[in-house]
């Protein structure tokens, strides 16, 4: 299934005005456009919480200057994935929900990010872990920004939360000492517009203030054909409408003792995206379909060189509705169907920042980083895009529009409006230094993090061949064949995380050009999960509801399916349960440099995601451990000037799992002690055993000649679970059946190759007229 939309080629021009300014203000406050078109060895980066030259960090990094960011008009975090190696995205609900896999390390349902995404040194806010939300950048994050920083591979030394596949960085321009702003607009296809402004304010010697603000909107781009999906926000799917505010100051209360101080403000709200089929396959064998024969819907030709005239299979068959829909939706290439009423995706979040710098002496700087955010999400969406028309259901039946069923829809909790609601609270203490005249550079910290839920959250859905007029509350009705398997479930939840950690890092100069650096951190974390969940039976005689778990109060194991009515969900199967994990995460590195454009390295690091809970799961699959992976990467990076001036970096790698958390299938099959008659597929997350993954990366970027560079990149990935651990459910259960991790499959979402290519040319016109560029990626 797709749901993105891709341009293969991008043409743009950039031009920089400033309203109610001097025209030397304002360039006092910008980059130098030209400057771009310079090597990359003068690009400075905050890779390891200090000031670096790239070229000079032993990290694979792409950063994305503020240039690229305007003319590449990359303005959500997914559109980040288009120009990093190694990077992609996985959106399962919409624009507001983009979690980060770099290297093949991919963040599941239920689990904490494998890539931290940090503003201005602070981790983003969390989700509650009920879906992949919050934990990233959101959408308007990224505008007024000195640069993006992509850090590839584990980062739990100095980072505040571990995670095992890299880091985000996104560094905010500081208020200076210059009077100065601009103004930006940018217009597109589908009624897209973009207005940004930021105005900085010196207004006295100590005290500096920076404003900014960010609106972006555009209407949807997917053709929503279904009769469903007409939410508060339009009915065509794919929609963007957001707004970023923000404000920075500066405040010197002593020579030696800085206050900056950071608010944000981001709201977003749009009709979300719908997953789009792209090949059915006849699974219901026949003579005119024989099992397994893909199809194309629309000339009607199989994979067997046979032509079917129509899917007129017997029974109750997927691949007919499956078939079916994509006839309807071929028209054109961005035409869905909708299967959620009320569909929308929208997301609040504020956060607060403050930082204290101390230069105690030259050789001494404390730094104290104090953090509150609150995140909100409501998503209402399909996550598969499966729009089935139901025969023989009649409007008498159903009370309402909705005569179709989706395999899995997600509706946020009619009673609090969120699937996810949850404040963040982050508290970091650092101490950095220099000895032995500038040879040893050290840092050290103690790092505490406490979120906590902002009232419940939670969501429903209604699962296979479920008609409903009123999916928020479970007005369905039962599709028979022979007996109901509509089935739905309910869940209420409230996560809590807390999260402590000690570090220390070193470099140390050997010789001048030998460096070697160590780093240690022990970190210990803690969630707690009170969940409320239930799985529904849409039966002919009635709606009967069920707890999936057997330590959970109300739970029913009776072949004959009683239970409790909707009317009662609120106060039974509640359960709390607690997981905590704790480890030391290091690195060791050793840098060497025999001239200063060019650097070589070698490091073993050992990165550490914590354990959690999947509260929806069976007793014996909630509580899963932490994931640990040690990487082993070689790399160099190049810079050269001349009549071709460019840049050169690559790196290799290779991964050693262990624990990987991974998506657990879980289903019931009926025996002589199931009765499976509404219960529905569910995951859960497992530690699946061992795992290896390696690969490389490359960056060129060059220069021929003044005004035009040219940039490639490359990435390989080879990944293969090694060892799968064998999940036995317990008898008490409703399901008895794990579907089991397979040795020798790929990591699911690892992309085995990707390349980008771009080219930028500035016109060489006076400076007078301004600065104006094209260019292609």
């Amino acid at each position: 299934m797709r749901n993105s939309r891709k341009t293969g080629f991008v043409l743009y021009s950039a031009i920089a005005f400033s309203t109610g300014m001097a025209a030397s203000a304002f360039a006092a406050d910008s980059t130098n456009k030209r400057d771009e078109f310079t090597s990359d060895n003068q690009i400075i980066v905050t890779a390891r919480r200090i000031e670096e030259r790239l070229q000079d960090v032993p990290i694979s990094i792409t950063v994305i200057n503020p240039q690229k960011l305007a003319k590449e008009n990359i303005t959500s975090p997914r559109d980040l994935a288009t120009y990093t190696p190694g990077m992609t995205t996985v959106n399962r609900s919409g624009n507001n929900s983009t979690s980060f896999t770099i290297r093949g390390f991919t963040q599941e349902r239920f689990t904490t990010s494998t890539v931290g995404t940090y503003f201005a040194d602070v981790v983003a806010p969390r989700g509650s872990g009920g879906t992949v939300g919050g934990d990233g950048a959101g959408p308007g994050a990224l505008f007024d920004l000195q640069n993006v920083q992509v850090l590839k591979g584990p980062q739990g030394t100095l980072f505040g939360r571990n995670s095992t596949g890299g880091a985000v960085l996104l560094v905010p321009q500081k208020p200076t000492d210059k009077w100065g702003g601009y103004i930006e607009g940018s217009g597109g296809d589908y009624n897209m517009y973009r207005v940004q402004g930021v105005v900085n304010m010196p207004l006295s010697n100590t005290f500096k203030l920076r404003l900014g603000l960010d609106h972006n909107k555009r209407d949807g781009y997917q053709k929503n054909i279904g009769n469903l999906g007409n939410g508060p926000y339009g009915k065509d799917m794919g929609s963007l409408d957001y707004w970023a505010f923000r404000a920075s100051a500066v405040l010197d209360v002593t020579q030696d003792i800085e206050n900056y101080t950071i608010g944000s403000f981001n709201i977003s709200k749009s009709a979300g995206n719908t997953p789009r089929l792209f090949a059915c396959t006849a699974n219901k064998g026949t003579a005119a379909a024989p099992v397994g024969i893909i199809i194309d819907p629309v000339t009607r030709r199989a994979a067997d060189g046979n032509t079917y005239p129509d899917f007129t299979l017997a029974g109750l068959d997927l691949t007919d509705s499956a078939c079916k829909q994509m006839v309807r939706e071929a028209a054109t290439p961005w035409t869905v169907e909708n299967p959620v009423p009320n569909s929308q995706s929208k997301l609040s979040s504020w956060q607060i920042i403050n930082t204290t710098t101390w230069t105690a002496s030259d050789n001494l700087t404390v730094k104290n980083i104090l953090s509150y955010a609150e995140f909100r999400q409501t998503e209402n969406g399909d996550f598969f895009g499966t729009y089935y028309p139901i025969g023989g259901i009649t409007a008498a039946q159903v009370t309402g529009p909705q005569q179709i069923t989706s395999f899995v829809t997600s509706i946020s909790d009619s009673a609090t409006g969120h699937n996810n609601a949850q404040s963040t609270m982050v508290e970091e203490l650092q101490f950095q230094g220099r000895a032995h005249d500038n040879r040893l550079v050290w840092q050290a910290g103690l790092y505490y993090e406490n979120s906590r839920p902002l009232g419940p959250n939670g969501s429903q859905s209604n699962q296979i061949f479920t008609p409903c007029a009123d999916i928020a509350n479970f007005v369905c009705t039962p599709f028979t064949v022979g007996q109901s398997f509509g089935s739905g479930n309910w869940s209420r939840f409230k996560n809590s995380f807390r999260d402590m950690a000690a570090y220390a890092q070193a470099s140390y100069d050997l010789t001048d050009q030998l460096k070697f650096t160590a780093g240690i951190r022990y970190t210990d974390d803690k969630v707690v999960n009170k969940i409320q969940l239930e799985s529904l039976s849409f039966r002919p005689n009635g709606v009967f509801t069920k707890c999936t778990n057997a330590a959970a109060p109300g739970f029913n194991a009776a072949a004959a399916f009683p239970g409790y009515t909707i009317d009662q969900r609120y106060n039974i199967c509640s359960q709390s349960i607690e997981n905590s994990t704790k480890a030391p995460t290091w690195l060791l590195d050793l840098d060497y440099k025999p001239f200063n454009d060019l650097l070589l390295y070698a490091k073993w690091s050992r990165g550490y995601r914590q354990g959690g809970v999947a509260g929806g799961a069976p007793d014996t699959l909630q509580k899963y451990g932490a994931e640990k992976v040690d990487t082993y990467e070689v790399g160099a990076k190049t810079a050269w000037r001349g009549s071709l001036p460019g840049s050169f970096n690559v790196s290799g790698f290779y991964n050693d799992f262990r624990n990987q958390q991974l998506q657990l299938g879980v289903e019931c099959f009926v025996d002589a002690t199931h009765n499976c008659v509404g219960t529905s597929l569910t995951t859960t997350v497992a530690n699946v055993g061992k795992s290896r993954l390696y690969g490389f990366e490359s960056e060129l970027s060059v220069s021929p000649f003044q005004g035009l560079k040219l940039d490639a990149a490359y990435a390989y990935l080879n990944t293969k679970i090694l060892a799968a651990t064998a999940f036995v459910l317990p008898a008490t259960s409703i399901y008895n059946h794990a579907r089991p991790v397979i040795v020798g499959d790929p990591i699911p979402n690892a992309l085995p190759h990707k390349v980008t290519l771009g080219a930028t040319y500035l016109l060489p016109l006076p400076e007078s007229y301004g600065d104006l560029s094209v260019g292609g990626s």
